[in-house]
């Protein structure tokens, strides 16, 4: 029987993999699958880009089945599915309904062990190659990627999750059966559940189908990181809008800070009713603008976007930086916070309500935290945030000064002043 309880439960199998889940009593769905605690984070210079190229050749077959069969089984499950690779993990994963879930389980753990066929290996090459190339022609991605690099460098953090053109072309396809064998080990996995499930069926098919992994290497490699503001603006005179991201220090994912500094980053500048958009969009200055909080093993981050004209680009920063200063010295409002806590929590249950959400953040927390969190437990975390702990946040991590990224028209000069 699986440990916790009957809802939320945790299980560590024979072979060292975890299995985090919720069941959602009155759904039909399930949600399943597995997230891979491996990243470009992971990545040494030679291999850049192979968590990610690696991720799509797990769709091109295994010894079971080809790439076609992979496709058609997920086509008649009636399944959705899909998979991601970020700076620290990569996560495959399906929906379906309840009574197909020993099947896709079945498909997905067949996936952990994939064929990598060398020419299936070398025609996925170019594919990968003309995904970077996309990338760059995409103003917001690209420089996102370039803030990432600048900012955490010389922290792996701060590795490309796409590599570059030189790094794939180069990569064999023995080097990518090594980083699979040794990352893809049990130990270095989680299978996330959620929604319509027996426990006492789905552990032993879980141990079944998992029992001949062997085990590898686990978590990510220590790295300490020492913030410092950084300035690169690069000038791109086929752009017609100044493209803009800021970048300061945050807690790691571990800490308790995380739910303070969430609710720091909706009050400055979340989509709708934040200081930055009352200030900036809608006074019509930038097109967009937003700041997240991103919490990593070891480290963590507070990420401001915008775009706007070239005209009205550097009042825009000077807007930013002075929203940014007040909010650090003089805290929110009890009504802002309020605000910001009520949007949290509905985006928590609102979200808990659909299977994949739910099976994403039930593992995205035990990754972070060490433990599965119910909903209610992260209700009253963020419930619990007090003015003075978002201004304890922000006096351990202060938003300015930040690393600046830029591409537009302006130059560092015309930019900054």
């Amino acid at each position: 029987m699986a440990k916790g309880n009957d809802l939320l439960s945790v299980e560590r199998l024979s072979n060292g993999l975890t299995v985090v889940g919720q069941r959602m009593p009155g759904v039909e769905s399930v949600a399943v699958g597995f997230h891979v605690r491996t990243g470009s984070r992971d990545e040494s210079p030679d291999v850049a880009g192979v968590s990610h190229f690696l991720e799509h050749m797990m769709f091109k077959g295994t010894e079971r089945r080809s790439a076609l069969d992979i496709s058609r089984e997920f086509e008649q499950m009636g399944a959705e599915f899909n998979a991601f690779t970020w700076v620290e993990s990569t996560v495959y994963y399906a929906r379906v309904l309840g009574d197909q879930l020993p099947h896709a389980l079945d498909l997905l753990a067949d996936m952990m062990r994939p064929k990598l066929d060398p020419q299936e290996f070398t025609t996925e090459k170019g594919v990968i190659i003309e995904e970077i190339a996309r990338s760059e022609d995409q103003p917001t991605h690209d420089l996102i990627h370039k803030l990432f690099a600048t900012f955490f460098s010389p922290h792996p953090l701060g590795n490309s999750v796409l590599g570059t053109e030189e790094s794939i072309r180069a990569l064999p396809v023995e080097r990518m059966r090594d980083y699979q064998l040794r990352r893809y080990s049990p130990n270095n996995m989680v299978l996330g559940i959620a929604g319509n499930f027996d426990w006492d069926r789905l552990l032993p098919l879980a141990e079944e189908k998992s029992r001949p992994w062997g085990e590898g290497e686990s978590g990510h490699a220590a790295a300490e990181f020492r913030p410092e503001p950084r300035v690169a603006v690069e000038v791109r005179s086929n752009l017609q809008q100044e493209h803009v991201a800021l970048a300061s220090a945050g807690p790691d994912q571990a800490s308790d800070e995380t739910w303070a500094a969430e609710l720091a980053a909706a009050i400055l500048g979340d989509s709708s009713g934040s200081r930055l958009y009352w200030e900036v969009a809608q006074k019509g200055l930038a097109d967009s603008i937003e700041t997240e909080y991103y919490g990593f093993d070891g480290a963590g981050m507070f990420l401001s976007y915008y775009s706007a004209s070239p005209e009205k680009a550097p009042e825009v920063l000077r807007i930013v930086r002075s929203e940014m200063e007040r909010l650090a010295s003089e805290g929110p409002t009890e009504e802002e916070l309020e605000r910001a806590k009520v949007k949290a929590v509905s985006d928590a249950v609102i979200g808990g309500e659909a299977t994949h959400r739910r099976m994403f953040e039930v593992v995205d927390l035990y990754v972070a935290k060490g433990r599965a969190l119910s909903l209610d437990e992260i209700t009253r975390a963020i419930e619990s945030v007090k003015v003075e702990d978002v201004l304890r946040v922000l006096s351990r991590y202060p938003l300015t000064p930040f690393t600046v990224q830029a591409a537009g028209p302006l130059s560092e000069p015309e930019l900054l002043g």
